[in-house]
Parts: structure tokens; sequence; C-alpha cells
């Protein structure tokens, strides 16, 4: 009975071992777990900082051994230095300055305000290490989330279009496809085959990486592609050499657009003033054959903290390309009722990306001609009434 009985503990044990290990191992928590543990990990608290940081884990719901894990940020090889940086960081909140440490100030006559300064500095110090920990392990976790075989068979298709190209334009393009998660949701509308048939139009196409993924399978569609950039667009030409593809340097506001049964604008849209976002918009519409999809993506401006660093990083890119104006971001109720009053109907998909940036995905189909017909009648219907 001995065995039998070692043996079911074992296997319990294991059993234990892997839940505790995959429990909440999303992005954001395992972030906020990484963040928790490094952060009671810094906290003067010593002899009591493990059980703090499982015991908030448990409150919280967090990943334990991702917690304990960023405890271990204060061992014997970086405690002085923890210390260190922590009682100057106290200095310098309390008077604006660092001064010189000594250890001999913990036990010298203005003991308390150097243990003041120790514990301001050691919160500062843990929400910056915290901070930079967290961010660290959401983009590992989003990097390791597996993929459905769909997606990931179409992103291994992208690479290979680009293979011959430069290095530096090959590795925008790989960091690309694993960071953004808008070739993801691509990837899985297309996989779904719920974007229309038909001539595809991506406007401001860049590398021509949104292109590809819709020839997955069958290189017979037409593919029509404009952008600003001469570079990006001579390697969207030499990727996409062997495909229907018909690309130019143009502006997406004078651009001619052919009839189309998928118009893509992934990042162009904030580069317009209100007027001609909408105008824009407009066109695609009436571009677009029955039961074609229009796909654009805007920044949230709903979602607080992620929202403000969103708009923040769009500033700072605007500021680094000398673009000479500033984003422009409408409410996303103004962009649907652009597209309600075209006859489109209208989806709307919130996501955040692999970098902490906040977006919504508007997916807009124009219905059959039949259909347009009978909602047009309802309408009159409605306003008689």
């Amino acid at each position: 009975m001995g065995q039998p009985l070692i043996g079911s503990l074992q296997t319990r044990a294991r059993q234990f071992a892997t839940v505790l290990l995959k429990e909440s191992l999303d992005p954001g928590r395992a972030a906020a777990a990484v963040f928790l543990g490094i952060f009671v990990g810094i906290l003067p608290i010593y002899g009591f900082q493990l059980l703090v940081a499982v015991s908030l884990a448990i409150f919280f719901k967090l990943n334990k051994p991702l917690t304990v894990a960023g405890t271990f940020v204060n061992n014997p090889l970086l405690q002085p230095v923890i210390i260190v940086c922590s009682v100057e960081l106290g200095y310098l909140l309390r008077s604006g300055s660092f001064r010189p440490f000594h250890l001999s100030a913990l036990s010298g006559p203005h003991v308390k305000e150097e243990l003041l300064a120790w514990v301001m500095g050691s919160v500062a110090l843990g929400l910056i290490a915290g901070g930079a920990g967290a961010a660290i392990a959401a983009v590992v976790v989003q990097l390791n989330a597996p993929a459905n075989s769909g997606v990931r068979d179409r992103s291994r298709f992208v690479k290979q279009m680009f293979a011959q190209c430069d290095w530096a334009d090959r590795s925008f393009v790989r960091w690309k496809l694993r960071l953004d998660r808008i070739f993801g949701l691509l990837a899985e509308l297309l996989a779904a085959e719920d974007l229309g048939a038909g001539t595809v139009v991506d406007l401001g196409c860049g590398y021509g990486m949104a292109l590809s993924l819709a020839t997955f399978g069958g290189g017979s569609r037409r593919l029509v592609g404009c952008d600003l950039d001469a570079h990006r667009i001579a390697v969207a030409r030499e990727a996409l050499c062997t495909l229907n593809a018909e690309l130019s340097v143009a502006d997406v506001r004078d651009v001619g657009l052919p009839p189309a049964g998928l118009i893509l604008i992934l990042d162009v849209l904030q580069y317009l003033s209100a007027e001609e976002q909408l105008s824009l918009l407009q066109r695609c519409c009436s571009a677009l054959v029955p039961n074609g999809v229009l796909v654009f993506r805007v920044h949230d401006r709903e979602r607080g903290l992620w929202s403000v660093i969103t708009l923040a990083f769009d500033r700072l890119v605007f500021a680094c390309g000398r673009v000479g104006v500033q984003p422009v971001t409408l409410p996303a109720a103004q962009y649907e009722s652009v597209l309600k009053n075209a006859g489109m109907q209208v989806e709307e998909r919130r996501f955040r990306n692999r970098l902490p940036l906040a977006h919504i995905l508007l997916i807009a189909r124009k219905p059959l001609a039949g259909r347009i017909t009978e909602e047009a009648v309802e309408a009159t219907a409605e306003v008689s009434a």
C-alpha cells in the first residue's frame, strides 16, 4: 500500500505544480505579478517580504510563482545596491538633491531621517524597478503565447515573402508581426473568410504586409496599395513581385479607388484632419462592391491610462518623423456615424497591442443590393411614421 500511496501523492503534487505554474499567465496579470514581487522585494521589510508577497498574490489572484520570483531581486548580491539606491532616491525626494551615503549614517544621531529617506526611496525604487520588470514580463508572455495554426501559418507566409529583402527590412517586418496585434486579428478574419472577395486595397500600405496576408493560400487577388514612403513601396514591390500587385507612391487623399472587396486603412487616419478622415471613409464606402468590407484602425480614447500612453506614443512618433502636425483621433462614435449613414453594417473590436497601446478595429461591411433596398424602405417607413 505504501507504493501506490506515494505514487498518488507524487501525481497530485505534479498536477498541483502544473496548475500553480500556469495560473493567470495572460500578459496583464503576469506583469502585475512581477511588479508586485519586485516592489515588495525592494521594500525594507526583511523577514516578511515573502509572506507579504504571497498573501497579496492570493488576495489579487495573481500568479504566485512569478510573484515569489520577483521578490528574489533582493538577494545578497543586489541588496547593497538596492539600499544605496533607495537612500539616495529618498534624499532626492526629500531635499531635491543626492547626498553622499555612508552606512554609518544609519546608526548616527540623524538615524530617523536616514531611515525615512530609506523607506521613501525604497518605495520609489520599487515602483521604477517593478514597472520595468512588469513591462518585460508582459512582452515575454505575449511573444510566447500560443497562436492558432492559421494565424501562425499566415505570419510565416508573410516572413517568407520578405526573405530576399535587406536585413533591416526583414527585421522590421518580423518584429512588426510579433508586436502589432493587428496582423493577428486580420489573419483570423481572413482565415474565417470574413473579409470579402475581389480586389484588396491598402491605403498607407507601407511594406505591404497586410496585402501579403490577404494572398495566403492563393495569389490571384488583385492587390492595390499606396504610401508616401518611396523606400517602403520599393521593398513592397520586391517582396510582392510574384503577386498581382499594383503599388504606388501616392497620397491617400488623392489616390483613385477601384471597385474593391476589401479596403484596409491601418496607420493613416491620424495623419489627416477630421474632415479629410471622414471624406476618405465616405470614398471607401462608395468604392466597395456589395458585401465588401472596410477595415481600419483608430486609437481608443476611452481606456484611461492606456489611451494616454497611446496618444503620447503617437505624438512621439510624429515628432521624431517631423510630420509638422499633431495626430488627430476622433471619437469612435463619430466614425461609426459616418459609416452607418453610408449604409454600412459596423462592428467594433477593442484591443490592446503587445506594446501598451489601445486601439479600436472598426469593420464595416457593405450590404448586398437587396438588403440595402430593404433597409432604405424600412428607414423611410420609420421616418413617415
